[in-house]
């Protein structure tokens, strides 16, 4: 009995313990670049350098540059055969295929939606897009049909003082991040909770939750508790992507990968 009392104090320690995230080293890769952008899941590399989009595979490496919409501002490459590009300046957007080949014309969210002053975009799912404009709100666009579907209330509504710095989402959900927290919603746009978070810098889906970085530190939440994620890397760090498996860090010369484990 008295073997069994103490297996059964040490059973929430190793239950806490066991969602913890831990890394494990696996790569080190040269590159030269302006702007890492990630990694896919079949290890190909994507970059930017002279506003020009990279991707690296293991046998070749494919470019494409639009000069006609000004400074390419952001790269989703969650799906490889589907990478968002989104250009502010010209409140636009263009998705690629796998070969960085044109998969849809240039979206002009002015003239098509009179959305004005998008500040983000990223993935939905199906054909749609998730774009935060300057209304503070979220909308959701079909890139085939060109057009708005529907858009949620303004995001003051659920916090008066939040001031977005990215959206990050999956088929399932989407979050917005601030410095003060975090907003998630459904696949809907329906809001289903704020996560009081503060001073994020960064976010990136992961699971069924979102891995989030705190002046060099990064901490997984399950949409449920948050978990700390040991890593022991040294040195500089530019910039971070994390896909489903692994984190990448770049340092200005080299991407540092981790395996991500549980």
């Amino acid at each position: 009995m008295k073997r069994l009392f103490l297996l059964l104090l040490c059973l929430p320690v190793f239950v806490l313990n066991a969602q913890n995230l831990t890394t494990e080293f696996k790569a080190k890769h040269a590159l030269e670049a302006e702007t890492f952008v990630g990694v896919d899941e079949f290890q190909n590399m994507y970059y930017i350098n002279n506003n020009i989009l990279y991707k690296k595979t293991a046998k070749k490496t494919f470019s494409y540059s639009n000069i006609e919409l000004g400074k390419l501002s952001m790269v989703n490459v969650q799906n490889p055969f589907k990478v968002i590009l989104f250009y502010v300046d010209f409140n636009a957007a263009i998705i690629l295929d796998n070969n960085l080949n044109e998969l849809t014309q240039t979206m002009d969210f002015t003239k098509e939606t009179k959305v004005d002053n998008v500040s983000f975009v990223t993935s939905a799912s199906q054909n749609n897009l998730w774009l935060f404009a300057g209304d503070n709100k979220l909308h959701l666009y079909d890139y085939q049909m060109l057009k708005e579907i529907f858009q949620t209330q303004a995001i003051t509504f659920y916090n008066r003082s939040f001031i977005p710095i990215n959206i990050v989402s999956t088929y399932k959900n989407i979050w917005i991040l601030s410095e003060n927290g975090v907003l998630e919603f459904n696949e809907y746009g329906i809001f289903i909770k704020g996560h009081n978070i503060k001073g994020a810098d960064q976010i990136f889906p992961f699971q069924k939750g979102f891995i989030y970085s705190i002046n060099g530190s990064y901490f997984y939440n399950d949409l449920i508790k948050t978990f700390p994620m040991e890593l022991d890397h040294e040195g500089s760090v530019l910039s971070t992507y994390i896909n489903s498996s692994n984190i990448f860090l770049y340092d200005g010369s080299h991407v540092y990968e981790y395996q991500i484990k549980r």
